[in-house]
């Protein structure tokens, strides 16, 4: 049994799925754009020496499709698309008016490109995040007559470039997965209350044998670690910042790093100049991009795991952030914000605490109470831990996407 993955980019977080669908007999063909520095900072992370022989990474699809110039998509058309319309012409036609009538061709070419590599064994084709591939593959699903099923995370659907698209492809799904329930809500809201019927909350999941045991605990000096992938505006990072100065002029001891980084390093190059500025060289440091097993190594040592999630000014925001998820499973005590889907995995001041987004004063507060109350901080940690590996584990994860797919696709 054979599924293709169209992605844009494979995350940490796919890559476990994929696995993870791997060890239940499916075969996995992973379809990634050619070489773009996107797809190549993700591969750079993920460990693929553990990828079985029957799960196949094909860099195959280009997305000059996209935005080439008049005569290099004619190229590209007699190149990628002449097999695909002799093979299927009378669906290649159909959907190739339907793309003009939506103002999409271009998108429908990159389908009808990723479709010629596509084995005919493939059950379905499934992508992650409403963005460029996910078009990809519900053009080529139409063209093939295969289903396509859709996970919908954050900035996919809170920030669409289009709009009218992301509807059109919310709608032509055959299965819409979302990784809240406040997605689930959002999607309804916004792009139309017909697709709740067919919209499914299904928590991403994390493979705890893959988690490293915590060395955390009594030490010289608390570290607090924070995982802010991207470095993005919606991670909170300047937050943090004015978090730690706050609690340097508390004459708090405490050692804050920070892992991550945006793909060009200007964002981070930024960031280790405010430390300077901000006279925080001796608490705070900026460690960049680290491999899956590195970021882990760091977790094990924390003391205090903080992510200020922000809701950023053209409206992006994390949905349940994976190293939330990471942190907690691990066993260490947890802040975050009371933003988008993070209230459902953190219950304030049972398993983590969360504060208003935005506010570094409160912030600066968590943290302190954690640092002064090692008996409420080592509390948050077992009962995070507990939640974490009880809901949100890959397991569960996959079986609850295996039981949809078998249902709605008649697998």
């Amino acid at each position: 049994m054979k599924i293709a993955y169209s992605l844009g980019f494979l995350p940490t977080y796919v890559f476990r799925e994929i696995v993870q669908l791997n060890s239940k007999g499916f075969e996995i063909d992973i379809f990634l754009p050619r070489s773009t520095s996107t797809s190549k900072f993700w591969l750079d992370i993920v460990p693929r020496h553990k990828l079985a022989d029957d799960i196949i990474i094909k860099q195959t699809v280009t997305s000059k499709f996209i935005t080439c110039s008049i005569p290099s998509l004619a190229l590209l058309f007699m190149k990628e698309c002449i097999p695909v319309f002799l093979r299927h012409p009378a669906k290649f036609c159909s959907n190739a008016f339907l793309s003009l009538k939506k103002r999409s061709f271009r998108y429908f070419l990159l389908g009808a490109s990723l479709a010629g590599h596509i084995d005919r064994r493939t059950l379905f084709i499934h992508s992650h995040f409403a963005e460029t591939s996910a078009f990809a593959a519900m053009w080529a699903g139409r063209i093939l007559r295969k289903p396509f099923t859709l996970t919908t995370h954050a900035v996919d659907i809170f920030v669409p470039t289009r709009e009218d698209m992301i509807r059109f492809l919310l709608c032509e799904a055959d299965r819409i997965f979302t990784i809240s329930e406040f997605n689930r809500k959002y999607i309804s809201k916004r792009y139309g209350k017909h697709l709740e019927d067919k919209i499914d909350v299904t928590y991403l999941g994390l493979d705890f044998s893959s988690l490293p045991e915590r060395e955390g605990g009594p030490g010289t000096i608390p570290k607090i670690i924070c995982t802010a992938s991207g470095l993005g505006e919606k991670k909170g990072v300047p937050v943090l910042l004015e978090a730690c100065r706050i609690l340097k002029e508390r004459n708090l001891q405490f050692s804050c790093r920070v892992i991550g980084s945006d793909t060009s390093g200007l964002l981070l190059e930024g960031f280790r100049k405010q430390v300077e500025k901000l006279g925080l060289r001796d608490v705070l440091q900026f460690e960049g991009l680290l491999k899956s097993d590195e970021v882990m190594d760091r977790l094990a040592e924390a003391d205090i795991f903080v992510l200020p999630s922000i809701c950023a000014q053209n409206g992006d925001m994390d949905g349940i952030p994976v190293s939330l998820m990471e942190s907690m499973a691990v066993g260490v005590p947890t802040v975050s914000t009371s933003l988008s889907g993070i209230p459902e995995l953190i219950e304030n001041g049972k398993d983590g605490i969360l504060v208003p987004p935005g506010n570094s004063v409160e912030l600066a507060d968590a943290i302190e109470k954690l640092l002064l109350d090692a008996d409420f901080a080592e509390e948050l940690g077992i009962q995070g831990s507990a939640k974490a590996r009880s809901q949100f584990n890959v397991t569960g994860y996959v079986g609850v996407l295996l039981e949809k797919w078998a249902e709605y696709l008649r697998l």
